[in-house]
């Protein structure tokens, strides 16, 4: 008989290695890494979800169609920087994990298809939905914590945040609405601060520093994708007048200088475990970029929109627009003097630039419908060139680029 039950066995236990491989913190092996492909395709399910609200906010163009797209915004924004963190944190590429990751996939599509209904006051299946997903994060924390074991307190706060928050998630469909929307707040604080909470326990590098500033510029792109989709759409709805085909390329422009100034000049040297307080504020303000730059496309696709019908904007259009570029601006420059500790000549000009969304916003009405967007474009493009000019030919480089 021949004597094969060793390598059988050995054949078993490296099979099983394959399918199920215990979580690890990604530092301990001290590799560069890039997006897995299943990274990329779990981010692909959130350009539905921006999507989903991009189009609430063109069908509904009031005050209150404006607040529940930023509103509900953050929670999937949220969703994403959950699962994001954790990937960054610990090396499981196995098939639990995969399994946990097109588990939410497939909730942030239910996200997508449900956001139409909370406007209609029905927010059970987005509610539910958004349940699930972060019960997913909480889940992958505790398998964590039962292998990392020097990250024990980080992955129980983290998964405890995680359960506490989703748990006030679903309470809140016990209650009517406006009532139900001050509990997703309380829900969305929690959530908030359970990382601040978390890292605090654990003394070393829980998160791949150089590997989180990739995947946030990843979700940029995924933004500055609904620029192009707005002015396609714009275009496709209205037709090649000059007027909105001026709008048109002003718009396109404006998405070009917001791709520059991020990527070549928003700086991400503070995300590091000995600045935890300033690597915090440089993650989270990237909220105010990701709504910024999904609300001004819109705000272009109306404005496209706007001009090809003749009529005067309405100060609520032009905010969807202009006040949200004053959101980006105002951000990159929060994020400068984050980084810094100083207000160079780069945080002021940002802040003047945002200053001058907000301005536009009501001497708007005042000017040519079609001057308007080729006019702020005007303004970004200034901004742009001075950064540009400042940095010198050096900032583009790729050894010298201050994002990366």
């Amino acid at each position: 008989m021949s004597d094969t039950p060793p390598r059988s066995a050995e054949g078993d236990h490296s099979a099983q290695k394959r399918w199920l491989r215990p979580p690890v913190l990604r530092l301990v092996d001290r590799e560069e890494r890039s997006a897995t492909w299943l990274e990329l395709f779990f981010d692909l399910c959130f350009v539905a979800a921006i999507a989903a609200l991009g189009v609430d906010l063109h069908s509904d163009q009031t005050w209150d169609g404006y607040l529940r797209f930023a509103g509900l915004f953050v929670p999937i924004w949220w969703g994403w920087m959950g699962i994001t963190w954790y990937a960054t944190a610990f090396d499981t590429d196995d098939v639990i994990y995969r399994l946990s990751l097109l588990i939410s996939m497939l909730a942030i599509v239910a996200i997508a298809v449900n956001v139409r209904t909370v406007k209609d006051g029905d927010a059970t299946g987005f509610v539910i939905s958004y349940v699930i997903m972060q019960a997913v994060v909480a889940g992958l924390y505790l398998r964590a914590r039962q292998h990392a074991h020097e990250t024990q307190t980080l992955t129980t706060r983290y998964a405890a945040g995680d359960m506490l928050g989703a748990g006030i998630w679903l309470a809140s469909l016990a209650l009517p609405t406006p009532a139900q929307y001050w509990v997703w707040g309380i829900a969305m604080v929690v959530l908030l601060i359970t990382p601040m909470y978390a890292v605090r326990a654990y003394h070393g590098q829980p998160f791949d520093s150089s590997h989180i500033p990739e995947r946030y510029g990843l979700f940029t792109i995924i933004v500055l994708g609904e620029s192009i989709v707005a002015v396609a759409a714009g275009i496709s709805s209205t037709g090649w007048e000059f007027g909105t085909a001026l709008t048109a390329a002003t718009g396109f422009g404006i998405a070009a200088c917001v791709w520059w100034v991020y990527f070549d000049f928003v700086e991400s040297t503070v995300v590091r475990r000995d600045a935890i307080v300033r690597a915090f504020v440089w993650g989270y303000v990237h909220f105010g970029i990701y709504v910024g730059i999904a609300a001004a496309a819109i705000g272009v696709e109306i404005a496209i929109d706007v001009a090809s019908g003749g009529h005067a904007s309405t100060i609520v259009e032009r905010s969807i627009f202009l006040a949200s570029l004053a959101t980006f601006f105002f951000s990159c420059a929060v994020i400068q003097f984050n980084t810094r500790l100083t207000m160079d000549a780069v945080v002021i000009v940002r802040l003047i630039t945002a200053a001058a969304m907000v301005a536009l916003i009501y001497i708007g009405g005042e000017i040519d419908q079609g001057a308007l967007v080729p006019l702020a474009f005007a303004v970004v493009l200034g901004q742009t060139l001075f950064e540009v000019l400042r940095a010198g030919p050096r900032a583009s480089s790729p050894e010298a680029s201050a994002h990366h």
